[in-house]
């Protein structure tokens, strides 16, 4: 179960390079992050703006084989 406060504290742990997952599915690379806002990288010339609330989560090593496997 998540509660505002870990939801709070990921957000807050979210850094540059990160591979990510938005709560719409959306994986991509953080290529900058402000404090309410962080700029995804999903291919090599696009880039979307999301809330940080929208990060669904970050992607292990493990999860990143499943991915490429796909």
């Amino acid at each position: 179960e998540y509660g505002s406060n870990t939801l709070c504290m990921h957000a807050d742990a979210l850094k540059k390079g990160d591979k990510i997952v938005t709560i719409g599915g959306i994986y991509g690379t953080i290529f900058n992050v402000t404090e309410s806002t962080v700029v995804i990288k999903v291919d090599d010339n696009t880039k979307i703006e999301f809330s940080k609330t929208a990060v669904s989560r970050v992607i292990a090593d493990e999860d990143k084989k499943v991915v490429e496997k796909k």
